[in-house]
């Protein structure tokens, strides 16, 4: 689908101008137009150095702010251009990540600034990053998916990956696990005191794999969300394995800064974050790579590089293995995995509107073991972080 950090900042381009800048064609059946507002988005890039009219700055790129009585607009794309907006519980969580990637850029900067031309290396990441070379060149059917492994090491690119990626992974992940919690996904793990299996001192472990996880925002929501879940059902949360496994070997410093400082003084509090080298394509079980067996799996835009029967049979072993279930949160609005892996009896339940007009939408989604039952809520459900991933066309 279509990326909207490709406009120009500080420009009002049109479609035309917006395609011979960037190489961006507008997709009116992709994701962005189908679901959300691209295309026809009231609201203009933020110039450089330009604020939210009203809020308080709260980061160095003016991503997040503090618009006063509990309010707060974010934004998850480069040229903020597409603002989001949450209240007093998401700007508490956006603040408490602010620090995070305050460790995390940290070592992505000093790894830019010990390159021979650390401008040259920013300015070249940015480059990868809009252009997705690698990506525009290749035949769809290559599987090429949005940047090279090579791409995914370059320091620049990585540098300005964190920085945007950071909020909208870990913000729609989120909004993956209230939709998933939900559905009863996590309850084996959220019991009270003594009812567990394989429990310490009361206390589940909860194995889980972020499959193509590179630098880990989505373990880090998942472990924040549990803390709160368990808070809110007055249990205590599980302890928790969480690995990452990932092709690009580079990202696990940015992994092992994820925990708090106290956290991780005190031992983790019962989490532990690990990264390990896997490659889907490899024939080297997820398992064996993550170094014992898994509870969970997460899967976050990582079909665009592996749908096809293969990587749809390697899902499918998963969950006949002992995963209870795999979450995943994709870009596009259909997605050709859910019938490979419906063909080998994974029962899918897809946690987003099915009924407007924009039509079928695959964007998060439950793979689960043949025979689980996943009812759908009973209610609507009350978002940390509405329209998260973007449904506002939905709406009209």
């Amino acid at each position: 689908p279509p990326d909207k950090d490709s406009v120009d900042r500080g420009r009002d381009l049109s479609v035309d101008r917006l395609a011979e800048a960037t190489g961006y064609k507008y997709n009116p059946k992709g994701a962005p137009s189908r679901f959300g507002s691209a295309g026809r988005n009231p609201h203009r890039p933020l110039g450089e150095g330009e604020d939210v009219p009203g809020g308080a700055r709260l980061d160095e790129d003016g991503m997040v702010y503090d618009m006063g009585g509990g309010q707060c607009t974010y934004f998850q794309d480069r040229m903020r251009q597409y603002p989001f907006a949450t209240e007093t519980a998401g700007l508490a969580l956006l603040r408490r990540l602010l620090l995070v990637n305050e460790r995390v850029f940290a070592l992505s900067d000093a790894r830019v600034n010990a390159t021979s031309d650390p401008t040259e290396t920013a300015r070249h990441g940015e480059h990868l990053y809009v252009m997705k070379p690698t990506m525009k060149s290749a035949p769809k059917s290559a599987g090429m998916g949005t940047w090279s492994d090579e791409e995914y090491a370059h320091p620049g690119l990585q540098a300005l990956y964190l920085r945007l990626k950071s909020f909208q992974r870990f913000t729609e992940s989120w909004a993956l696990f209230e939709r998933a919690a939900a559905r009863g996904v996590f309850d084996p793990w959220l019991q009270s005191a003594g009812g567990g299996g394989g429990s310490s001192g009361g206390r589940p472990l909860l194995r889980v794999a972020s499959l193509g996880g590179g630098p880990g925002y989505e373990l880090l929501a998942l472990a924040w969300y549990l803390e709160q879940l368990a808070g809110e059902r007055g249990v205590a949360p599980p302890r928790l394995d969480l690995v990452s496994l990932d092709l690009q070997p580079s990202w696990e410093p940015y992994l092992l800064a994820l925990p708090e400082p106290a956290e991780a003084e005190a031992g983790g509090g019962g989490t532990t974050y690990r990264f390990a080298q896997w490659d889907i394509k490899a024939g080297v079980d997820a398992r064996d790579a993550a170094g014992g067996p898994l509870d969970l799996c997460l899967v976050s835009n990582v079909l665009v590089y592996c749908s096809d029967e293969p990587s749809a049979a390697v899902l499918a072993a998963l969950l006949e293995s002992g995963v209870k279930a795999i979450l995943l949160n994709e870009r596009g609005g259909e997605q050709k995995m859910v019938g490979m892996v419906e063909r080998h009896g994974v029962v899918v339940a897809k946690l987003l509107d099915q009924d407007s007009a924009a039509g079928r939408d695959d964007r998060q989604l439950v793979f689960a073991p043949a025979g689980t039952s996943l009812p759908s809520p009973s209610g609507a459900l009350a978002h940390v972080f509405p329209n998260v991933p973007y449904e506002e066309s939905k709406q009209r």
